[in-house]
């Protein structure tokens, strides 16, 4: 939509909304002539060279830049990593100027854009991919080293240097202003809601938050034939999210009514919101196997639940921009389904006002508040220089005096001094256009629940025996078949989760004890000397495995096995990390094995490293305490299976995953664990929980362990001495898994 101009006299309170720019900072004065070549009469008029340098350069004139929140934390060093003098912005648009012999994609008079990374190594397995922003050499656009040594710097100037390869094409009907955030808010969005499959016509959506990021997912996933829930803390943008941008659905986060009716609804949520807050509620409103996709980073670890995830096969995802490719495949959609940003134009001296503004709201919003005629959610920085007060120019003058000689090319923009995150006039130089290069001008769980028991309780769900009668009806089992009962005794078999063979996940899920059967009664489970289930909840034991043994597969293994196979960990050649070496840890270790992946276990007792090494064979071995093994192991793993219950760390795990690697919790720890963010979305990385598998499944496992001879370590007992190993397993003193000898010790 049109945006607003700000000039020292057009402040926020008295913005013009016509579209109709003042003096000669109009559309019809101005943008035509930077358009067609034209210099501009300002102080920096003459630093643009039309020259394209190297042969596979490309050089650029800046137009506009969107301001981000990366901007302000950039200028003001929030994260500690900025280095001054630094030129903020990687929204940018512009015109090609000139290009060198070789390129092949652009031509001069192009309008182009750039966003946050300008460099990376074109050779990894990210760049080969096509995932050039999750390379860890990525060059990013501003306060960053490029190959050659030199300072990166940003859209807040006239001209840009950049790798053809870094640079899309930005199509003729796309406004340059307002297709400017796009480059980092459209595909911001528009890369999760493809990679995490939530595009697909007739989902149901949340976004969280209706800021610089939230409207314009808003507007993609509309696009994408999506239905739309926004999910925000104001009442006061129901109508903005309905009228103006079509969401189909609005949810006032705070209102518990409201976000209970909506609970187990949606197939996915995109949580763009960066302040502390607490994701249970948005991980309640999600379906079995729903997507929490974290895209707004909190500076500090937010709470995570993990029963939600493991009882739903949930999981808590980040993403980050996206590759070049995908870049250009979101402009393009863009262009194809005319989305823009809903900006608000502001001259380049007024950044430092429009920097103190982005501080008070996710949300730009003008000062007289008036929402819903206003719309404005980014904020577009125009680099009007004829605009540059007096003050300013002064300022101009004074930075020549220490302009940098690094390279030929001069360049002029404003840049942040230090942490005061003040921008001023900065002069400064670009590096000879590289090869590949492009240059412009910018412009602007086996355990009982606490809380859930009823007794009496009869406790036991890895149950294995000998049929010793059937129904009539009964197909599958004849008298004197090994069989075997895990988790669960019943379900609803009509909903999608039952549909699905996912009944683990039906809502009406009925467990083996201490829960209500469909005739009203009371479940009780294998501490007993029989059972009677319906035959869909009974699995066939192979001859070949022995009962006692096999007994624990029907938990701990399809406890493992599940998520090896729903999160692709099970592909000969790939690396997995399994934490902790218990009943659930060893058999982890198994499975995989059996699969062929490469296995390293993750244990806080480099005692047990004999065992993972020799008798499980493991193949590697990580102590969690060892500062410099886990350092050396970061960036290795395709996925982790974290077996562990008690409280722990999970960002050195996250750390040891690959791009888009996977996090899997199958331990269920009482309290919320420390989620940082951040690592999530430089990484693309997924944090999910499993809790066991539906029937198919179970039985796929069981089969799978026959075949390849996997059984559990156990210790059989009496079941006179099922209470001291209740005390022994609190104090973990198995090896792995106690298993009752029912069958001859049981005393009537």
């Amino acid at each position: 939509m049109e945006g607003t101009m700000h000039t020292p006299s057009a402040l926020p309170n008295r913005a013009n909304r016509g579209g109709k720019w003042q003096k000669n900072l109009t559309r019809k004065n101005i943008l035509p002539r930077l358009l067609d070549g034209q210099p501009e009469t300002n102080p920096g008029s003459s630093l643009l060279s039309n020259s394209p340098g190297g042969e596979k350069d490309v050089r650029l004139k800046v137009l506009f830049c969107g301001i981000c929140h990366t901007d302000l934390h950039m200028a003001k060093n929030d994260w500690g990593n900025s280095t001054y003098p630094l030129v903020p912005g990687h929204e940018i648009v512009g015109q090609v100027t000139g290009v060198g012999s070789k390129v092949e994609k652009f031509r001069v008079g192009d309008k182009v854009g750039v966003a946050g990374m300008i460099g990376s190594c074109r050779s990894c397995d990210s760049c080969c991919n096509n995932l050039e922003n999750y390379c860890s050499e990525v060059i990013i656009t501003y306060g960053a080293k490029y190959q050659d040594g030199t300072t990166t710097y940003g859209g807040y100037s006239n001209i840009m240097v950049v790798d053809e390869h870094f640079v899309v094409h930005i199509p003729d009907s796309l406004s340059l202003d307002a297709a400017a955030p796009l480059l980092c808010a459209g595909i911001t969005v528009y890369s999760p809601l493809r990679f995490y499959s939530l595009d697909k016509p007739g989902m149901n959506v949340g976004v969280v938050g209706l800021g610089g990021l939230g409207h314009v997912a808003v507007k993609f996933a509309k696009a994408m034939g999506v239905k739309v829930t926004v999910i925000s803390t104001s009442p006061n943008k129901k109508q903005e999210a309905l009228e103006h941008l079509g969401a189909d659905a609005f949810l006032v986060s705070h209102d518990q009514d409201q976000m209970q009716a909506a609970m187990g609804t949606m197939d996915g949520v995109i949580d763009t919101v960066s302040a502390m807050h607490p994701i249970l509620p948005l991980i309640s409103l999600l379906k079995t196997q729903g997507k929490l996709v974290l895209v707004g980073a909190p500076a500090k670890p937010l709470e995570l639940p993990v029963f939600p995830l493991i009882v739903g096969r949930k999981m808590v995802g980040g993403s980050a921009g996206g590759g070049m490719q995908e870049t250009q495949e979101m402009i393009d959609f863009a262009a194809k389904n005319n989305i823009t940003a809903d900006i608000e134009l502001i001259s380049m001296d007024y950044v430092n006002t429009a920097m103190e503004r982005l501080l008070k709201t996710d949300d730009v919003i003008p000062a007289n508040k008036q929402w819903q005629t206003t719309r404005h959610y980014k904020l577009v920085l125009m680099h009007a220089l004829s605009a540059v007060p007096n003050k300013a120019k002064k300022r101009v003058e004074m930075a020549e005096k220490s302009y940098e000689e690094e390279h030929p090319t001069r360049a002029f923009g404003w840049a942040a001094r230090d942490q005061s995150g003040v921008l001023s006039p900065f002069k400064f130089s670009r590096r000879s256009t590289g090869e590949k290069d492009v240059r412009f001008k910018t412009f602007i769980w086996p355990r009982m629940i606490g809380g859930m028991s009823t007794y009496p309780l009869v406790p036991g769900h890895e149950i294995v025996g000998e049929v010793t009668e059937v129904g009539s009806k009964v197909e599958k089992f004849k008298v004197g078949d090994k069989v075997g009962v895990g988790c669960m005794v019943g379900s609803c078999h009509s909903c999608d989760s039952c549909n699905s063979d996912l009944e683990n996940y039906c809502p009406k899920m009925i467990l083996t004890y201490s829960t209500k059967y469909h005739d009203g009664t009371t479940t009780y489970g294998g501490y007993s000397d029989s059972m009677v289930t319906d035959e869909h909840f009974v699995v066939r034991i192979p001859d070949n495995l022995p009962l006692d043994a096999a007994a624990p597969l029907l938990c701990a293994g399809i406890t493992v096995y599940s998520p090896l196979r729903f999160f692709n960990l099970d592909k000969p050649g790939m690396h997995v990390g399994v934490v902790g070496l218990g009943g659930l840890g060893h058999v982890a270790v198994k499975f995989a094995k059996a699969m062929g992946v490469k296995v390293t276990v993750i244990s806080t007792s480099p005692k047990k490293k004999q065992e993972a090494l020799e008798h499980l064979g493991a193949d590697l071995f990580l102590v969690s305490r060892d500062q410099d093994e886990m350092q050396a192991a970061m960036g290795t793993m395709d996925g982790v299976i974290d077996t562990v219950s008690a409280m722990h760390p999970i960002l050195p795990l996250i750390s040891l995953l690959k791009t888009q690697g996977k996090l899997v919790l199958v331990g269920a720890p009482e309290k919320p664990l420390e989620l940082p963010v951040f690592p999530l979305i430089m990484g693309r990385k997924i944090v999910g929980g499993s809790c066991i598998g539906g029937m198919k499944e179970t039985q796929e496992m069981i089969d799978f362990a026959a075949k390849n001879n996997i059984t559990a370590d156990i210790e059989v007992i009496s079941m006179d001495y099922v209470n001291t190993a209740m005390e022994r397993l609190l104090k973990t003193d198995v090896r792995y898994r106690f298993v009752v000898d029912i069958g001859n010790t049981m005393k009537i």
